[in-house]
């Protein structure tokens, strides 16, 4: 037998579409590796956006109820005095708080931590493109006027342009922290290439 006749015996005994069958299994399970990996990033991406809902809703909700609930008002000293009624800092804290060079709110470190954190969290949950991250910042900003507007009507609380301006720089710093992760993350892939 010749090698041509062989090669021309084995396709037709064996079949060359064996070959051809082989190949489109290798791409069956190659789509279903991309089909999974899809279902995986959709379920990560789910996850990530159940996370940015409830630590949106604690911000609501923290946003809304009475402040007499988190913090007492009067205490031992009266409402003006060391006590963390009335001025809400008393003591040492309320010395700090009088040698800073701004006006600080007993609230503000909590809406600038606040809103940067929202900001990261949405980020992660919308995407990782630069717009997405400046939609992520404006989302976050959107979000706390929003909760201002809301809490405008409300007896207990009150309408503030100054928390609404500390929420603006909380989504500020949260999106500079983002960028700066993300440039770190793309300069190590290079390096590693």
């Amino acid at each position: 037998m010749s090698a041509n006749f062989a090669d021309r015996e084995r396709g037709t005994v064996i079949g060359r579409n064996r070959e051809a069958e082989g190949d489109r299994e290798a791409e069956g399970d190659r789509e279903a590796d991309d089909d999974y990996a899809d279902h995986a990033d959709h379920a990560d991406r789910a996850d990530r956006w159940v996370g940015t809902t409830t630590f949106a809703l604690v911000i609501l909700v923290a946003s809304l109820i009475p402040v007499s609930w988190i913090v007492p008002t009067g205490g031992p000293e009266g409402p003006n005095g060391g006590g963390v009624g009335g001025g809400g800092v008393g003591g040492v804290g309320r010395e700090l708080v009088d040698a800073l060079p701004v006006d600080l709110g007993l609230t503000d470190p909590f809406h600038l931590v606040g809103y940067a954190v929202l900001t990261v969290l949405v980020s992660r949950a919308i995407g990782r493109q630069r717009g997405e991250h400046l939609l992520a910042a404006g989302a976050a900003v959107a979000f706390g006027f929003g909760i201002e507007l809301l809490q405008a009507p409300i007896a207990w609380r009150s309408f503030a342009w100054g928390d609404v301006a500390v929420n603006a720089v909380g989504a500020a710093v949260g999106l500079v922290a983002v960028v700066a992760v993300d440039a770190i993350g793309t300069a190590r892939d290079r390096r590693s290439q």
